[in-house]
């Protein structure tokens, strides 16, 4: 497209962020004005009279605010149009059953009609004119509804924290992150967190934080009112909702801003009351220092008089992730420690080369735990088969146990003698072996009472001249355990009874391109940002248990999050009787969700409805497994084009059907769940 004047080339960086952004549009009109590239001027379909052969070229108008580089370097006019080729977007396409349409060009009319395209720009220099072309790749379509001339791009902030928790950053004004909305673009209008959406009425409210494109600081904090989502939110207002990034049209955000104008809470004033309404709560919560002087039986033991918080501990593990240049979600690793803190047993799953190895050894070097003292690492054997390979075995002969290569046995004694130091082991690829069968003598043994968990080496009766062997080796709960597990063909499949005892947490790749963003952001963070000097170098066992809170069991849950489980439950048993949500998952998560970690202001580092969301995916999800004329109905059901979506199979139907919870990530796994059954039949 031709400008009036020539347009400079832009900067590498500026141009990877416009590329970055996300565009609401929808396909241009027919009309004279556009670009002749088409076999048929001015039509927004035709095909191509450039390029490959038989190609089809089409236009997409845009139809919310583009990145503001385009507008004020590039002068690109509001009426200049996207292009892009069927061959260019065959991803998307082809998942539409392009391939075998008769009439292609009709296909892509009746496709895109009044649908909302969402769309990230591509950008192409022709040199010697020295003009840019306006390419663009799909990324999905959406029904438009009410039509609209213009859509206001909305970002979430960070899927998982609560509002509280948010509204506190801003009041400090601390930098947050809206990981799909950069600094290409203009100061957002609207803010979602948890279950609010906040209203930012003025650009110079918020500063775009130099130190990384996509982080911002509330300058005014005073000026931002907040409202309870919409109840149609979800339903009708929100469009073309992808990751943290949605859209409303003008009518809604003339509607929103009347009912902020209205009825709206300036953040100081609601932060305040929330702070004076939770003080109650507050004082229920378990002391830390308490519990560390009912453990040791009497006062004054304690650390220097001050028990280190526990969101040091997190921010100790963000610090040490980001120096290694392991790029994990903020959440995963929050997920992770309350996963450990109240899970006898934690599983690290996911495609080869994700780090789950390298992130259950980031957690022990953050604990403080040292290899060949209280951090024992197994690489498992496909040639592990039964207790004796991770154990070892009594000769009855010479009366002398001898222990296996691994140095468990060893290991855990030393534990049990050091009983105030951590200790953790890592099964490396556990599921290389048959878990089910090496592993045995400690699933029942985890479940145990505390004092009850008595690893037995041998039956009493036994002959053994070694006398720390004779009794068994308890098993105490400053031990952790910590197994990673590739679910391909490689490995073996967990039993149901081992699922029960564990959390199964499935690590998701970055994409290559947005970590590399991250590590060069990271050189240029500012270091003030996260300390954590007043942790300890070793975490004890004392601090580790004081940040521990008991649960109450089901009178810890919700009724909504029980009728929740107990419709999961129905549904999963129909299809296998000996399948389903026990006693002991209701009771696991409920101790999970009551030792979400705090700030510094007693806020939720993890918002309830998105641990809820983290428990159902990882406690009972696994379990679906099988042959697909077994578990479809559970897992998806056929469109009217025959593809599969999992929010209408029995399962994603009680996750959607409730207010408030959305389970994005319990529906994302039931997504692939669906896939894994369209392509190969079955699950693992």
């Amino acid at each position: 497209m031709q400008t009036k004047f020539e347009q400079r080339e832009l900067s590498h960086t500026d141009k990877r962020n416009i590329e970055e952004c996300f565009i609401l549009g929808k396909l241009a009109d027919d009309d004279t004005t556009l670009p002749g590239l088409g076999s048929e001027p001015g039509k927004a379909v035709s095909y191509s009279a450039f390029g490959a052969p038989g190609s089809i070229v089409f236009y997409v108008k845009a139809y919310s605010d583009e990145p503001s580089i385009l507008k004020e370097q590039l002068e690109k006019r509001p009426e200049d149009v996207y292009i892009t080729f069927d061959n260019r977007n065959k991803l998307y396409l082809g998942r539409e059953n392009y391939e075998v349409a008769e009439d292609k060009i009709e296909f892509i009319r009746k496709h895109f009609q009044n649908k909302l395209i969402l769309f990230k720009p591509k950008l192409n220099y022709e040199s010697q004119k020295k003009r840019y072309h306006y390419n663009f790749d799909i990324v999905l379509v959406d029904n438009e509804g009410e039509p609209s001339t213009h859509y206001v791009a909305i970002p979430h902030y960070k899927n998982g924290i609560s509002h509280k928790r948010f509204e506190k950053l801003l009041l400090d004004q601390k930098p947050i992150e809206l990981e799909q909305y950069n600094h290409s673009f203009d100061i957002p209008e609207f803010i979602v967190c948890d279950n609010f959406i906040y209203h930012i009425p003025d650009p110079d409210v918020f500063e775009k934080y130099k130190a990384r494109t996509t982080t911002y600081i509330c300058r005014k904090p005073k000026e931002i009112k907040r409202i309870p989502l919409p109840h149609n939110w979800h339903f009708s207002m929100a469009k073309a909702a992808y990751k943290d990034l949605c859209f409303i049209s003008t009518k809604n955000r003339g509607e929103l801003i009347d009912e902020i104008d209205q009825s709206g809470e300036i953040i100081t004033e609601s932060y305040k009351q929330l702070e004076k309404g939770e003080t109650t709560e507050r004082k229920e919560r378990t002391n830390p220092l308490e519990v560390i002087e009912k453990q040791e039986g009497h006062k004054g033991e304690h650390f220097d008089e001050v028990v280190p918080p526990e969101y040091k501990f997190l921010e100790r593990l963000e610090v040490l992730a980001e120096e290694r240049d392991l790029i994990y979600d903020q959440n995963d690793l929050k997920n992770l420690h309350i996963s450990l803190k109240t899970s006898k047993f934690t599983i690290l799953g996911g495609m080869s080369g994700t780090g789950k190895s390298e992130l259950a050894r980031l957690y022990a070097d953050a604990l403080g735990l040292i290899q060949g003292d209280n951090l024992l690492f197994i690489p498992v054997s496909p040639s592990f088969t039964e207790p004796s390979d991770v154990l070892g075995f009594l000769n009855q002969q010479t009366g002398i146990y001898m222990e296996s290569d691994t140095g468990l046995v060893s290991f855990l004694l030393k534990a049990n003698k050091e009983k105030n130091k951590m200790f953790m082991v890592i099964f490396d690829e556990m599921n290389l072996g048959q878990v089910e069968h090496y592993f045995s003598d400690f699933i029942s043994i985890l479940e145990a009472p505390i004092g009850q968990r008595k690893l037995k080496l041998f039956s009493d009766k036994a002959m053994c001249r070694q006398e720390e062997y004779r009794d068994g080796i308890e098993i105490g709960e400053n031990v952790l355990f910590v197994g990673t597990a590739n679910f391909d063909e490689t490995g073996k499949e967990f039993s149901n009874r081992l699922l029960d005892r564990s959390n199964v947490l499935i690590l998701e790749k970055k994409g290559f391109l947005e970590a590399k963003i991250y590590e060069e952001e990271q050189k240029s963070r500012e270091e003030d940002e996260i300390t954590s000097s007043d942790l300890p170098s070793n975490i004890t066992f004392k601090l580790f248990t004081s940040w521990i809170k008991q649960s109450k069991g089901l009178l810890s849950l919700e009724d909504v999050e029980l009728k929740i489980l107990d419709e999961l439950h129905d549904q999963i048993s129909n299809y296998d009787s000996q399948t389903g949500v026990s006693f002991r998952i209701v009771k696991s998560i409920s101790k999970y969700l009551i030792n979400v970690p705090f700030d510094e202001d007693e806020n939720e580092l993890l918002s309830r409805d998105v641990a809820f969301d983290y428990q159902i995916k990882q406690r009972i999800l696994p379990k679906i497994r099988g042959y697909r004329d077994q578990i479809e109905n559970l897992v998806f059901k056929m469109d009217n084009e025959g593809k599969p979506n999992e929010k209408d199979g029995k399962l994603g139907i009680i996750l959607t059907k409730y207010e408030g919870p959305k389970f994005e990530k319990s529906l994302l796994y039931l997504e692939q769940k669906a896939k894994e059954l369209i392509r190969n039949g079955y699950t693992l």
